[in-house]
């Protein structure tokens, strides 16, 4: 599970994600396009989605992550060997 945060919060946001269970590894030599981190969490138990997605955002330092349960996303963009498939809601 990919985890965006703020550089100057990474070893907190790492300690915050072990307590909820994950196994957070830090994506070295990759920034986002807002300047941030990533964290890719691991092995971590995803049950309740939603209530997972709410508990990691509400860690200080978390910018987003990549559990998208509360408001699931309006178009799906396939790469199929036919070619390109776009769904949408």
């Amino acid at each position: 599970l990919p985890v965006e945060v703020m550089p100057m919060a990474r070893s907190y946001v790492a300690r915050e994600l072990v307590a909820l269970g994950g196994s957070p590894v830090w994506r070295q030599g990759f920034t986002t396009a807002n300047a941030n981190v990533i964290l890719d969490v691991h092995g971590m138990d995803i049950t309740d989605p939603a209530g997972l997605e709410a508990a990691i955002n509400n860690i200080v330092g978390v910018v987003t992550n990549g559990l998208f349960a509360q408001r699931p996303a309006d178009v799906l963009i396939l790469g199929r060997a036919s070619g390109v498939e776009v769904m949408s809601r």
